[in-house]
C-alpha cells in the first residue's frame, strides 16, 4: 500500500501530520505504510519499512509472542488499545527502547485484512509518573522519620527542661537565703540545661531541613567534593593529630553540592570524635567503580561498636556512648541517611568494637533524586 493509495489529499495530509505514528500492516505482519512521526519516532526512513516485518518495532524479547498476539488478533479483528497500564515497549533503529501506548483498528481491504497501528511515545509520561512516584515515597519516609524524630526530640528535650524548673527553685531558695553555694551551683545546671536545649533545637533544625530543604542537584567531581569537605575540618584534623587518606578518583556524580558536604563531613567528624584515646585518628576514603555504581567507603581506626547497632546509628538521637565522654546530640548520623535516602543512594556501616567502623555510601552512576 503505498502513499498516493491512501486516499484524498485531506486524509493524506491528516495523517502524516498526526502526532502519532501511524502504521499499517498486512495480516503476515509486512509493513505496508507509514506516516511521518513514524519515522520521526522511530528513525527509519519509510523506504526502510515499507516491506519489512513489523516485528522489526518490537523488542527483540517480545518478538515470539508479538507473532502469537498478531495471529489472535486476526482471528477476532476489533478496535482494541495495547499498553495502557501494562509496560509496552517499542524499539528505534539504534536498538534504544521507549515505552508506548497502541491503539489497534483493523480495515478491510481490497488485498485483505490490514491493520492501522496508532503509537504514542509516552516516554515523558512515564518519567513524569515515576518521579511522583519517588516523590511520594520519599515523602512517605520523611514523614516517618519526622515522626520518630519528634517524639524522639520531645522526650529528649524533657530532661534539660526538667532540670531547669527544677533548679530554678532551688535558685529561688538559694537567692532567699542568700546562699551563694547554692546559687552558683544552681546557675550552672539551669545554663547546661539551657544549652543542651538550644543544641537539641538546633539540630532538629538541621534534621529538619535535610529532609526538606529543596536539592540542587549538579554533576560535580567526587574528590574535588570530598578534598573540600574534609577542608573544613582542618583544624580538627590538626587537633587529634589525625592522618587522612584520600583515594578517590576524579570521577563524576550528581548530587546537591552542600548536601554531600554535610554528608561527608558528618562522617569524617564521627570517625575523629569516636577516636581512641591512645591513638592517633587514621581515616581512609576510597572510591570503586562498577558500571552500576560507585561506593565511597570511609574506614576509621576509632573505638568501633558491636554489629548488632549498624542500622540502629542512623536513628536519630541514638546514641552508643555516654554523653559525658563523647559529646553531641546523636543526630549527625541521621542526617547523612536522610541525605543519602533523598538522592537515592545507600548508606550503611560495619563495626567492630575496639577495630573501628566503615561507612559505605554506595552511588548509582547517571543519577540522583530530586525534588
Amino acid at each position: 500500500m503505498s502513499f498516493d493509495s491512501i486516499g484524498d489529499d485531506h486524509f493524506r495530509l491528516a495523517v502524516e501530520s498526526a502526532p502519532a505514528a501511524m502504521i499499517v500492516s498486512s495480516a503476515d505482519g509486512l509493513i505496508q505504510f507509514v506516516n511521518a512521526e513514524t519515522e520521526r519516532m522511530f528513525g527509519y526512513r519509510s523506504d526502510e519499512l515499507v516491506g519489512k516485518s513489523i516485528d522489526i518495532l518490537v523488542p527483540a524479547h517480545m518478538r515470539a509472542t508479538h507473532a502469537s498476539l498478531r495471529r489472535s488478533f486476526f482471528a477476532h479483528p476489533s478496535k482494541r488499545p495495547m499498553g495502557v497500564g501494562r509496560d509496552l515497549k517499542a524499539t528505534r533503529r539504534d536498538g534504544s527502547e521507549f515505552p508506548v501506548e497502541i491503539g489497534l483498528t483493523p480495515i478491510e481491504s481490497e488485498t485483505g485484512s490490514i491493520v492501522l497501528a496508532t503509537v504514542l511515545d509516552i516516554t515523558a509520561r512515564r518519567e513524569a509518573e515515576n518521579a511522583l512516584s519517588q516523590r511520594a515515597a520519599e515523602l512517605e519516609r520523611a514523614n516517618e522519620r519526622l515522626a520518630q524524630f519528634a517524639y524522639v526530640a520531645s522526650h529528649d528535650l524533657q530532661e534539660p527542661l526538667r532540670k531547669i524548673a527544677a533548679f530554678s527553685d532551688i535558685l529561688e531558695h538559694a537567692i532567699s537565703s542568700a546562699n551563694a553555694t547554692d546559687m552558683s551551683y544552681a546557675n550552672s545546671v539551669m545554663r547546661s540545661s539551657a544549652l543542651r536545649a538550644r543544641e537539641l533545637v538546633d539540630d532538629l533544625l538541621t534534621y529538619s531541613r535535610a529532609i526538606n530543604d529543596a536539592q540542587n542537584v549538579q554533576e560535580l567531581d567526587l574528590r574535588e567534593e570530598i578534598e573540600l569537605a574534609v577542608n573544613d575540618l582542618s583544624e580538627t584534623i590538626a587537633e587529634t593529630n589525625a592522618r587522612l587518606h584520600i583515594e578517590a578518583p576524579h570521577v563524576p556524580i550528581r548530587a546537591d553540592r552542600s548536601q554531600f558536604a554535610r554528608l561527608t563531613h558528618n562522617i569524617v567528624s564521627n570517625a575523629l570524635k569516636y577516636r581512641k584515646p591512645d591513638c592517633a585518628p587514621d581515616v581512609v576514603i576510597q572510591a570503586t567503580q562498577s558500571e552500576r555504581e560507585i561506593v565511597v567507603s570511609f574506614a576509621d581506626n576509632g573505638i568501633g561498636f558491636e554489629s548488632k547497632y549498624e542500622h540502629l546509628v542512623f536513628e536519630p538521637f541514638k546514641r552508643l556512648h555516654p554523653k559525658g565522654k563523647y559529646p553531641g546530640t546523636g543526630i549527625g548520623l541521621a542526617i547523612c541517611k536522610s541525605i543519602a535516602d533523598r538522592h537515592g543512594w545507600r548508606l550503611s556501616v560495619t563495626s567492630q568494637p575496639g577495630l573501628g567502623s566503615v561507612f559505605y555510601v554506595a552511588i548509582p552512576l547517571g543519577r540522583a533524586n530530586s525534588e
